[in-house]
């Protein structure tokens, strides 16, 4: 069987379901030019192989797979890319619950941060296991494109247009674990007046106010101290220290888009 043939079957078994086709010769269509085409062609596997029609109009992004190792985002692709250009745009399904600081990387690249447009890292409920995320990959990090970012984060309220505060607060925490949880869902501790804020205009819809001392992102004229507020009225504020000591309840605000 010579060259000829042996392509022209190759393309004649494509119509029994998609395959991969390898060349050797050129190919030529002849018949009407309605009709010339070739049907059924799996998309690609290696990098520097031909494209589809479809695969060349859905070039525009890349499907992903997509799992979290420690606090970075792998994402694995077929066929594989070598180097994340800019304006890489990628989607994939979210494997599981995250939110705080994050990293996004192709297989033995190098990471770098995934951030909202805002430059925001994303907070709790964003990032939520079995949603489609899309990321562009430019100026040295991938920005989240299609998630809902004006709406609080589950479980907070929201205090005016520029953010959000949690309705119940955690107990028993010391002020570096406060930060740490904080961080871990995207959010901060409140500074003084968005906990006064929280305070004066959200009054009894926040639970547990006035119950503790609660940590905020303040701080005294004075070394190794830090800041807590609420324990009687909206206006409470006291310094402390000895800070591997002292505990207080941990309330969290978060940044709208």
């Amino acid at each position: 069987m010579n060259r000829a043939w042996s392509s022209l079957l190759g393309v004649l078994l494509c119509a029994l379901g998609h395959a991969q086709v390898q060349l050797e010769v050129p190919l030529r269509l002849t018949g009407p030019e309605e009709q010339r085409r070739i049907d059924n062609l799996a998309p690609p596997q290696e990098s520097a192989a031909a494209v589809t029609v479809e695969a060349a109009v859905r070039d525009g992004w890349r499907w992903c797979t997509a799992q979290r190792i420690a606090d970075t985002v792998e994402l694995s692709m077929t066929p594989a890319i070598e180097v994340q250009r800019e304006g890489l745009l990628l989607r994939f399904v979210v494997p599981l619950d995250m939110s705080g600081r994050l990293w996004a990387r192709i297989p033995g690249g190098t990471a770098f941060p995934l951030l909202r447009v805002d430059g925001v890292n994303p907070v709790w409920g964003q990032l939520t296991s079995g949603r489609i995320a899309e990321v562009l990959f430019a100026n040295g990090r991938f920005t989240l494109l299609n998630l809902p970012e004006p709406a609080c984060p589950p479980g907070s309220l929201s205090v005016n247009a520029n953010f959000c505060i949690d309705q119940s607060s955690v107990p028993n925490q010391l002020i570096y674990q406060a930060m740490d949880r904080c961080a871990r869902r995207g959010g901060k501790l409140c500074s003084w007046d968005e906990y006064y804020a929280a305070c004066t205009l959200l009054g009894s819809q926040l639970t547990g106010m006035f119950n503790e001392w609660e940590w905020i992102d303040d701080t005294s004229n004075h070394s190794h101290t830090a800041d807590q507020a609420g324990r009687f009225t909206c206006t409470s504020q006291r310094s402390q220290s000895v800070l591997l000591e002292r505990v207080g309840e941990t309330r969290c605000c978060y940044h709208k888009r």
